[in-house]
């Protein structure tokens, strides 16, 4: 017995290491309903920056284990109302067509231990994680490390994505002339009521 005890201590190592609940995914993209988030293009002056904020609310989301989860989230801005359905599976999140059709994969299942993908001839890969500097706007209960991701289209300027836990984008930056710019960043958070449109 005293022979096999060494042999016998990684086997039973790995037999409890099974037995462990697997953690689930993350979900790397707003999916709590009535959250509500808006974004700047901090690189535009004053009152343009204001004039295009976008507004984004979950309107309806069914967040289960197991089965891919839909979520429908409405997008407002100044110049109208549309909504876009994502599609979350194994940690990935899909932007979907009226007819439920894939129309392109944001993040791909096994997201972020899966770091290179391709969708629609643009290459994805994990650059890393981060802790956001503009974190300061979220609850205390929020996950403030996030995963940089770098798109390369076949044209066109690089794009590194910021990507949190429960919220997805909150920074995106674009090459200009060899320097990182923040085009797009989140400004706000909170939940709140369906936005009203104005109508002319």
């Amino acid at each position: 017995m005293p022979r096999l005890l060494p042999r016998l201590v990684p086997v039973v190592l790995l037999l409890g290491l099974a037995c462990q609940p697997q953690e689930a995914p993350r979900v790397y993209c707003p999916w709590e309903e009535g959250l509500t988030l808006a974004y700047e293009d901090p690189s535009q002056p004053q009152p343009q920056r204001s004039a295009n904020r976008l507004q984004v609310r979950v309107a309806k989301a069914a967040i289960t284990p197991g089965p891919p989860s839909l979520i429908q989230v409405d997008v407002t801005s100044l110049q109208g109302q549309w909504s876009v359905t994502l599609k979350h599976q194994d940690g990935g999140v899909s932007l979907l067509t009226s007819q439920g059709q894939v129309l392109s994969v944001s993040l791909p299942a096994g997201f972020p231990v899966t770091t290179a993908w391709t969708d629609g001839g643009t290459a994805f890969r994990v650059l890393g994680r981060t802790a956001w500097d503009g974190a300061g706007l979220l609850p205390a209960t929020a996950d403030p490390v996030g995963i940089w991701v770098e798109a390369q289209p076949a044209q066109g300027p690089r794009r590194r994505t910021l990507y949190l836990p429960n919220l997805g984008e909150v920074e995106v930056r674009e090459e200009r002339a060899g320097t990182w710019v923040t085009v797009q960043r989140l400004v706000s958070y909170g939940f709140t009521d369906l936005p009203t449109l104005k109508r002319p």
